[in-house]
């Protein structure tokens, strides 16, 4: 039997986020699963290819979109939004809750080190043909390569975290049968 939880106020929660919410979240998930698969399989292909290019060129304009879906999540927490706030009470809650927030700053990190990765060298990042300049002047092939070595290993974090976070959710929605999982999933249609 699901258990629903209860706010302090004593009254239930509604049984799912927002739907601009789960919106947020789904589509954040989606595009980290893109950037990391082609970030991780471009290297296969040789340089100057038309299908490597369009690869990294998809990188770059999606992980704008990233960063614009990013800061829009942010607002849209800060603002209210994302009005359900359901309780913390067990010490597995305060985990969660520890794990959401490692998640939005590697993220946030993430994509901070993506664009310095382009602009350390003084190049534009370039979303869907449209440059954005960099801000910096030319800092060095050696400092490009930290941006690059960071970058590449906080993307590996970022989906063993991700990984961790989807597993959760599962064993939630199998093993426990709290609803946790049902949150951020679309309501099912009622047959007839």
């Amino acid at each position: 039997m699901p258990v629903s939880p209860v706010p302090p106020s004593g009254g239930p929660l509604p049984v799912r986020y927002s739907v601009e919410t789960r919106w947020l979240h789904w589509l954040t998930a989606v595009m980290v699963l893109v950037q990391f698969a082609f970030g991780e399989t471009w290297g296969f292909m040789p340089r100057g290819t038309v299908v490597r290019v369009g690869m990294i060129m998809t990188h770059t304009s999606v992980g704008v979109l990233l960063a614009a879906t990013f800061l829009t999540r942010i607002v849209w927490a800060v603002t209210g939004g994302r009005a359900i706030r359901f309780p913390v009470r067990t010490p597995l809650d305060h985990v969660a809750r520890m794990v959401h927030w490692l998640l939005y700053v590697m993220l946030g990190a993430e994509i901070v080190l993506g664009y310095m990765l382009r602009w350390s060298r003084g190049r534009p990042v370039v979303a869907f043909g449209v440059p954005i300049n960099s801000p910096f002047a030319d800092m060095g092939a050696g400092v490009q390569r930290v941006f690059g070595q960071c970058h590449h290993w906080l993307a590996w974090g970022l989906i063993v975290v991700a990984a961790f976070h989807a597993m959760a959710a599962i064993y939630h929605a199998v093993i426990c049968h709290d609803g946790v999982l049902q949150r951020m999933m679309p309501p099912r249609r009622q047959a007839g």
